[in-house]
């Protein structure tokens, strides 16, 4: 371009001159079209393909003071069909000016002049040009524009911390999965159209910047300002570009191939990043071992946000966290927090290759992304640290996790179409997560180490720096398979668990030396056959042999031969494989007796799913609860954590149910039953840190339950133990003798504790302690117990302080609420607060996010009558556009399982306590009215007498 018309456009770039508004009229309102009845030229909500981005030259200047920014942006344009409108995604952006230039300029092109109209409902904005844009062209659009700093999560949004002397500080972030990259610059915010990106941030000196790519050149401006130009960034999708403009220190090191690793936070709490930096170096270098690809940017930063809605964001080259996602305290952090941030970096780093590399084409292959991500976490952090037992955590977060909630009808196939951004955030959910994680570890157990990583690393890098969807990693799992000398279907198998909903229930029966199988689907109350048919690698070992056999079972009903009579087998080894099995009555109760005489026979993993297996396979009306019970009698040796936190879990949901419809009785015998298994372990406990994880996590699960017995001195110990850090003014270092030392495994619970049994002494001094506090881990610990309070204004004012992120984080407001809805009595409260402040959360959260999804199945779970399914179903039906959001079925799905669940479980259940326990029946007052009536009778004539 001749140096004049360059010079011209420059100039045009930096005022739009008045000579180019005259020649053309853009509409800078809300409005769905630019005139009154002007139809928006493109009704889809994905965006039309004539039109690929190719670069993206983004400047952002946020304003701290205004709590605004604004932007430019141009966008080089490859015309794939001829065209007249350029349609892109945009959000809450006020498009000040616009400009299109064709390529490569001529002395006599001029801009084209354009209408902008804009479709509010699709999120979408159309350049429409006075000439058609010619297939095969290139073309620049230039828009600039300006938008308020989100006070949501998403987009561009300010969030602030305080320091340890009460100053507040305020930095601004972005996050933009899956759809608020057009929040923060006009874009085509899809997966699949990749472009390179060039970001230039505006700043003032007491702020620093940093994005996806390392800074270029910082250039000084005339007013004082610095503008940080960012080196171009590999060609990616717009959902992965991030700056942060904060005043945070870092700390960085380098990998061995000489990778910049760096980890930012607030300078008060860089004691805590150290960890995040050894961990983030070791599992970058495992990833690119294990992919065989080399991470391909020159930097990665880990990033500590205090206000974060989800764990983490894997933007390529600069994750950002939730800081106690991040941040390790050595003086106050556990085991259990070091598994946490291990396993969110290595899956934010795994992203770096499954999700940024290569990406999914749309969102219906979230899966893909996620699925992997969360899969090989454990992966890694079983590489990095053996010690925390992955594998175990694996299970319960993810897992049985996922079995529970695919087995609701509400639940939908891995892979689901999506044709909003409402439906496209509802995809971030346990499906997508943990039951991809799960499947991906069936297959990798069926295809073997060799052949899987084989066929991922095939997979990566025949589409890197592309898109993909699930067929393309079938196919190359497959290939890997032939080329090892295996002949297996990939597709045909995985099909089966990613385009149907649910899972399989294999009912198993011996008879002599053959073995029957049928499947059939799992849910937790009956349903007519739906017809669905998986391939099962079904698994088993026998009373005989430790070896474990294989099985593809891809009929309805198969049968196996054994080589010898057998007195059990058990199906599904590990829990490797996506189903739950049923055996025969006999065979279990073999199965029973086993665990009971030597339950070292099975694997830890094995009795937690005998046991998982047996109490769904009873909630659901397979199984007698007879049956389950008695299985259950064999904890009473059981000394692992896997196990009983299982039984545990189990206990606790039937204890909820029966709380919130007022049987008492049942719920003393069900505690009586807990006692008698777990007393002695709970009497066993010391209170200390000693142990390995799974020995810590068992501490603190039976001491957390043996403080609700009265008769245990667990409740005493702990109130005692508060005291004593209290009187210390929560320094735990002065605190004197072993038997008055605060535990750090056991913080949560000893608060707790202290604030149930105190006054408002206790609870103000908890208080402030979580204002002092510079560490995230602890302040979620002591709002979990601060939550626990029975003053009803208490429990009003850590709503309403959440809520408004006064004091406490608008983040943490999910904290809160699961407390409160643990109580029947409080759960009242936080159902009201929900509805009353509906539309300021949606705005907080938005519609279809898993954190608003959560906060409302976390209260609605526990009802159990139907005039609070049709109280639920009624505030929801007056709300706009959320009868078909998944959440709302979820909630209303429960609340009918619920009550299902008692009519047919409650008189079953409490005939088995009342036989096993009837000493507990005969005495307690909630089990016989009349006895109680008897005793109050007495004491009213003690009292009269005296």
């Amino acid at each position: 371009m001749p140096a004049n018309n360059r010079f011209f456009l420059v100039l045009m770039l930096a005022s739009f001159s008045k000579t180019f508004e005259e020649a053309r009229y853009i509409n800078t309102s809300a409005n769905h079209s630019a005139t009154p009845g002007e139809v928006f030229p493109w009704s889809s909500y994905r965006l039309p393909d004539s039109i690929i981005p190719e670069h993206y030259y983004i400047t952002i200047h946020p304003d701290f003071q205004n709590r605004t920014f604004t932007g430019r942006v141009k966008i080089l344009l490859a015309v794939l069909k001829d065209t007249d409108h350029v349609v892109l995604n945009s959000k809450n952006l006020q498009v000040r000016e616009a400009l299109l230039l064709p390529l490569p300029e001529h002395h006599n092109q001029k801009q084209l002049s354009l209408r902008l109209q804009e479709s509010v409902q699709n999120e979408q904005v159309a350049f429409t040009s006075s000439s058609t844009l010619q297939a095969g062209r290139k073309y620049e659009l230039f828009v600039s524009y300006t938008a308020a700093l989100s006070s949501s999560f998403s987009g561009f949004y300010k969030t602030f911390y305080r320091t340890r002397n009460g100053t507040t500080r305020m930095l601004a972030a972005t996050h933009f999965e899956a759809t608020s990259a057009r929040k923060a610059f006009p874009c085509f915010d899809e997966p699949s159209m990749k472009a390179v990106f060039s970001i230039t941030i505006i700043r003032d000196q007491q702020h620093y910047a940093i994005s996806n790519m390392p800074k270029r050149t910082t250039v000084p401006r005339a007013d004082g300002l610095l503008e940080d130009h960012f080196l171009h960034s590999v060609k990616m999708s717009s959902y992965l570009v991030a700056f942060v403009v904060s005043d945070f220190a870092s700390k960085s090191t380098a990998s061995k191939r000489g990778t910049k690793v760096s980890v930012f936070a607030p300078s008060e709490q860089m004691v805590q990043t150290q960890y995040a930096l050894h961990a983030g170096v070791k599992i970058l270098q495992f990833f690119e071992e294990y992919f065989q690809i080399p991470y391909p940017l020159p930097k990665i930063d880990l990033v500590a946000i205090p206000d974060f809605e989800t764990g983490a964001m894997e933007n390529w080259g600069l994750i950002t966290f939730r800081e106690t996602s991040l941040l390790y305290d050595p003086k106050i952090s556990t085991l259990r927090n070091k598994l946490w941030v291990t396993e969110v970096i290595a899956h934010e780093l795994a992203h770096q290759w499954f999700g940024n590399l290569v990406t999914m084409e749309w969102w219906n292959d979230l899966w893909l992304n996620e699925g992997f991500a969360t899969y090989m976490e454990f992966v890694a952090t079983n590489h990095l640290e053996p010690s925390l037992c992955a594998e175990d955590q694996l299970l319960i977060t993810t897992f049985y996790r996922a079995l529970e909630k695919d087995s609701f009808r509400t639940s939908h196939p891995i892979s689901l179409p999506v044709r909003s951004s409402a439906q496209i955030r509802e995809m971030f959910d346990v499906v997508s997560y943990c039951k991809g994680a799960s499947i991906l570890r069936m297959l990798h157990n069926l295809l073997t180490e060799p052949i899987f990583t084989g066929g991922i690393r095939a997979y990566l890098k025949e589409h890197s720096y592309g898109n993909a969807h699930q067929d393309h990693l079938w196919q190359a799992l497959t290939k890997s398979a032939v080329e090892a000398g295996e002949s297996v279907n990939v597709k045909a198998i995985m099909d089966t668990w990613t385009m149907q909903k649910g899972y399989p229930l294999v009912s198993v029966t011996l008879q002599g030396r053959k073995l029957k199988l049928s499947q059939s689907i799992f849910t937790l109350y009956p349903q007519s056959d739906t017809g669905f048919l998986w391939q099962i690698p079904f698994t088993f070992y026998t009373s005989n042999s430790t070896a474990v056999i294989s099985h593809l079972m891809k009929s309805k009903e198969e049968s196996i031969d054994l080589p010898h009579d057998v007195a059990w087998i058990k199906a599904n080894v590990n829990s490797t494989g996506f189903y739950r099995v049923s055996y025969d009555l006999p065979t279990l109760r073999v199965i029973s007796h086993q665990l009971r005489e030597q339950h070292s026979a099975f694997s830890r993993s094995d009795r937690a799913s005998l046991i998982d297996d047996t109490f769904h396979l009873a909630s659901q009306g397979t199984l007698k609860y007879s049956e389950a019970f008695s299985l259950s009698l064999s904890l009473g040796k059981e000394k692992e954590y896997l196990p009983i936190r299982m039984f545990v879990a189990h206990m606790t949901r039937m204890l909820s149910k029966f709380a919130f419809s007022r049987e008492r009785c049942v719920m003393q015998l069900l505690k009586k039953h807990i006692l008698s298994l777990l007393g002695g372990l709970m009497q066993a406990q010391r209170w200390d840190d000693s142990g390995t994880l799974p020995q810590q996590n068992l501490r603190t699960l039976v001491l957390s339950i043996a403080k609700g017995y009265r008769r245990l001195p667990a409740a005493q110990h702990a109130e005692r133990l508060f005291h004593h850090w209290m009187e210390a003014d929560g320094k735990t270092h002065l605190l004197l003798g072993c038997c008055n030392r605060l535990p750090r495994t056991l913080r949560g619970m000893v608060f707790q504790v202290g604030i149930k049994k105190g006054g408002d002494r206790e609870w103000t001094f908890l208080l402030h302690k979580y204002i002092e506090s510079t560490s995230s881990t602890d302040k979620v610990q002591i709002l979990a117990a601060l939550s626990r309070t029975r003053s009803t204004r208490k429990k009003k004012w850590l709503l309403n302080a959440a809520l408004q992120n006064q004091v406490i984080k608008t983040q943490d407001f999910g904290t809160i609420v699961r407390q409160l809805a643990r109580s029947p009595k409080s759960n009242q409260l936080v159902w009201m607060f929900v509805q009353r402040h509906w539309s300021k959360l949606v705005k907080k959260f938005s519609l279809g996010s898993s954190y608003l999804s959560r906060i409302v199945v976390s209260i609605t779970s526990k009802y159990t009558t139907r005039k609070k399914y049709e109280e639920v179903k009624k505030f929801f039906r007056s709300r706009k556009n959320l009868r078909n959001l998944a959440f709302v079925r979820q909630s209303l799905e429960m609340i009918k399982v619920n009550i299902l669940w008692l009519k047919k479980n409650k008189k079953q259940i409490k005939s088995w306590l009342r036989k096993e326990y009837t000493e507990t029946y005969t005495t307690n007052r909630h089990c016989r009215p009349a006895l109680a009536l008897k005793r109050g009778r007495a004491l009213y004539v003690k009292t009269r007498k005296s």
